[in-house]
């Protein structure tokens, strides 16, 4: 009797969500007929079956949402193909597929709170700072968008509630890493860069080194510097599926993974990436010792790639060395490099004065470019006169909302860490390993991006909100997994028990 009222919310769970899907269906066809272009019927016809999947089986959904977010496919579309944004319409869908489940099944998500009042809390400095704000329109801006990001991350939090969950959406993210790696090293590979592959392989040419000048790999962001960033995300995650995916297909699709996602990052010529890429894989190191098998294997990867490396990225790298006094043996950066080392130099302290300024709310959320060019004058360092980023996301974030919302932002990274650590003790303790190697994995790709960050601002906030979603989810995927354990467990000593009893009788 007491399983009745529950059954009918389920019987009618599905016509709900066939309902949903034949509007979809119905609207998108209607839709189709109307266009011409070739390209923009395929990305409908993609748009309609991932809206499908999202309403019929919700967890798939967010891993569409996760694919469409880290390959940009929803910004693609609009800028290249003039296709509306897929991505507000993916997750309003999401969302409401949550509440229907939340009311019609009693499928109430755990473990979400603390960290969505976390995010609204760091929002809340951002939205404060509109009441001073010079350039109160950027600021606004500003938190619009904050809003969409901090919503995408709490809706991850929302869905990713279990080891298999948090499995799927690693490889979710090494699948659009071989996606967008995968087009970024043919075109190097055969010089098509005047084809951007559909907008995800763009290839700007800019500087490299001294006066030569090259293609760098930008990927569907068109910045290479933040194309690096997001692929440094990938390279941690495909390791560690090389060295313990266990079917041969797997790890197969896992060496492809790290070889585009290096790769791109290599083709990118960014510093800061290579910087960071030298940190992270000294993080995993430093960690834990893997076995000898695993560090020959990824030797094994590495000498390959290195037969790919061409000689202008070296000579980049070289001027890491050459700027740090006492290193560059008497040489010393010319034509732009010099420029654009001035210019780094200068927004990196105009970032600090701005925060000496006003070190309790800072200038403004998104208004550190509306006040660079006055102290940029006083610096005297660099002549550009465009506005400018800070270009460090640490001093962006100090300089426009001050120690309020450089503590919030410090707080949320503690308590991410902190949480995550925590779950790695709780597995440890139950001895569930299955998911550790994965769960370690992720935290140096975080740390890969978060040392990015020292020499790139948040241009791109979107891809720090769906890693911080997927971080403070973490905690909770620990909690399920040790549950579902012990269920397991109670239900063994149960079936033992009768067995006992039936043996006795």
């Amino acid at each position: 009797m007491a399983s009745r009222p529950l059954s009918r919310p389920n019987s009618l769970l599905p016509v709900i969500f066939g309902v949903l899907a034949l509007l979809v269906g119905a609207g998108s066809g209607l839709l189709v007929m109307g266009i011409s272009s070739p390209m923009r019927v395929l990305l409908l016809t993609m748009g309609i079956t991932a809206f499908v999947a999202t309403v019929t089986q919700i967890r798939w959904g967010l891993l569409v949402v996760i694919f469409i977010i880290y390959t940009r496919f929803s910004d693609v579309a609009v800028k290249f193909h003039g296709v509306s944004s897929v991505a507000k319409s993916f997750i309003l869908v999401l969302l409401l597929a949550i509440v229907i489940r939340w009311i019609l099944r009693a499928e109430r998500p755990t473990g979400w709170v603390r960290p969505a009042l976390l995010i609204a809390g760091y929002g809340a400095v951002g939205f404060a700072s509109l009441l001073y704000a010079a350039d109160f329109n950027q600021a606004l801006s500003a938190a619009l968008e904050f809003v969409k990001d901090g919503v995408i991350a709490v809706v991850v939090i929302f869905l990713l509630q279990s080891g298999a969950m948090f499995r799927r959406v690693i490889w979710t993210l090494l699948l659009a890493g071989i996606f967008m790696g995968t087009l970024s090293v043919y075109q190097y590979a055969t010089g098509t860069f005047n084809n951007d592959y559909w907008g995800f392989a763009q290839a700007p040419l800019q500087n490299i080194v001294g006066q030569t000048s090259d293609h760098r790999s930008s990927g569907p962001i068109g910045d290479p510097n933040y194309y690096a960033q997001m692929m440094l995300v990938l390279v941690p995650l495909a390791l560690d599926r090389v060295w313990n995916e266990r079917q041969r297909r797997m790890k197969l699709l896992a060496v492809w993974a790290l070889a585009v996602s290096s790769l791109a990052i290599v083709f990118s010529f960014s510093r800061g990436g290579f910087i960071a890429l030298l940190v992270m894989l000294g993080a995993m190191l430093a960690y834990r010792r893997q076995r000898p098998i695993n560090w020959l294997i990824a030797l094994a990867i590495g000498l390959v790639l290195l037969q790919f490396v061409p000689a202008t990225y070296t000579q980049r790298l070289q001027t890491i060395v050459e700027i740090i006094p006492g290193f560059g043996n008497g040489v010393t950066t010319t034509g732009p490099n010099e420029a654009s080392l001035r210019g780094r130099t200068s927004e990196l302290i105009v970032a600090v004065q701005m925060f000496a300024d006003r070190p309790i709310l800072g200038v403004g959320l998104g208004n550190y470019s509306f006040y660079y060019q006055s102290y940029s004058r006083r610096l005297g360092m660099d002549p550009r006169v465009e506005p400018r980023e800070a270009h460090n996301l640490y001093l962006e974030v100090a300089a426009e909302t001050g120690l309020l919302g450089l503590s919030m932002f410090g707080i949320l990274l503690w308590v991410m860490f902190t949480g995550i650590l925590r779950a790695r003790n709780l597995l440890v303790a139950a001895k569930l390993t299955r998911y550790l190697d994965m769960i370690s994995a992720y935290t140096f790709s975080l740390v890969g991006y978060l040392t990015a960050s020292l020499f790139i601002h948040a241009a791109y906030p979107r891809y720090l909100w769906l890693l911080v979603g997927i971080a403070l989810a973490i905690p909770r995927v620990a909690q399920h997994e040790l549950a579902e354990h012990l269920r397991a467990q109670h239900e063994q000593a149960e079936h033992l028990r009768a067995r006992h009893e039936q043996a006795e009788a």
